[in-house]
Order: C-alpha cells, then sequence, then structure tokens
C-alpha cells in the first residue's frame, strides 16, 4: 500500500479521519476556491514532511459542523483537526494540534497551538500556549490563516518534548509531585 493511498477510519462518534488526501475539502470549505485547496494540500504536505517518526498526520474532520450552529450551542464546533501527541506519560501530556473552527461570530478561524496537562490548585485540564489564532475574514483567507497554524503546527513538532519546559516557557505551575 502507497502512503499516499487514502484510508477512511470510522472514530469513535463515527467520526471520519485519515490523511489529508482523505478530507473533503470541497464539502467543509464550499467558499473557498481551487487555489485555497492547493494551498492547504502544501501546509498539510509540510506538516506530514515535518513527522519525525515517518508517519503521516492523520485528521479528523467533522461534517456536521460544515455550517456555522449558531451562538446557542455550547463549545467550539470544530471543522478538521490535526493532534499530534509530543509527551503522554502517566497524568502528564504535551500535545500539538491544528484546528479550523467556528467563532462564536460565525467565522472560520485556524488555531495552533502547543497544549499541557494543567498541575493548578483548579484543573483547567490544559493550557494552551502560544496559540496562533487567525480568523478567515477580510483580507484573510482560509489559506492564509491555515498557513500561519501550519507553521506554528511545525515549530511544535520540532521543539521541545518535554512538557515542564513548556510550562517554565509559560510560566505555568510545576507539575504536582506525588
Amino acid at each position: 500500500m502507497h502512503l499516499n493511498q487514502q484510508i477512511l477510519m470510522l472514530r469513535p462518534m463515527n467520526t471520519p479521519s485519515g490523511t489529508f488526501d482523505a478530507v473533503p475539502l470541497e464539502v467543509l470549505f464550499p467558499d473557498a476556491d481551487l487555489a485555497d485547496f492547493a494551498r492547504l494540500r502544501r501546509s498539510a504536505d509540510e506538516i506530514d514532511g515535518a513527522r519525525a517518526s515517518g508517519k503521516l498526520q492523520v485528521w479528523e474532520w467533522f461534517p456536521q459542523h460544515i455550517t456555522f450552529p449558531g451562538r446557542t450551542k455550547a463549545g467550539t464546533p470544530e471543522v478538521l483537526l490535526a493532534e499530534v501527541s509530543l509527551y503522554d506519560e502517566g497524568s502528564d501530556w504535551l500535545e500539538v494540534s491544528l484546528d479550523v473552527e467556528w467563532t462564536a461570530e460565525g467565522l472560520l478561524s485556524v488555531c495552533s497551538t502547543i497544549s499541557v496537562a494543567c498541575w493548578c490548585e483548579v484543573d483547567h485540564n490544559a493550557h494552551y500556549i502560544d496559540p496562533v489564532d487567525r480568523a478567515v475574514a477580510g483580507e484573510t483567507s482560509l489559506a492564509d490563516a491555515f498557513e500561519t497554524a501550519a507553521s506554528r503546527f511545525i515549530q511544535g513538532l520540532a521543539g521541545s518534548r518535554d512538557p515542564v519546559f513548556w510550562r517554565a516557557h509559560a510560566g505555568l505551575p510545576p507539575r504536582k509531585q506525588g
């Protein structure tokens, strides 16, 4: 089987996932044009090229979020997501992610961040470090926002894989002992 062959997998709750070649860009982003799709594919290829493990990035997409669900919907409706675990030991973890999601104002936004497990007195679950978040509006196209977030994602992959480093970098509480 060639690495660029598309395999569509179903995740729990029937979330489709696979390589970027399998992502139905035209369905997820009907307002984008062919040039935007080409730029998104180039950025995804760069993400795949940055993977030290040689494995292709797995993307998840959410067809139920193709249209803006409105402000009354709780949470952030994601349209497209890529996550890579850089560290996961015991109850500590570190990951880098890139997602395309709806803002409360009904705009698409592309965000990439490094996240670490929370060790605050009040457990927030995660802290997001040095996020890059660009709304698709005005002069900023989906491709522009995606390229910026992909660059941050690649920097995260190339950075430290030690959650202690990232907590110190962000001035967060150190890991609880015990």
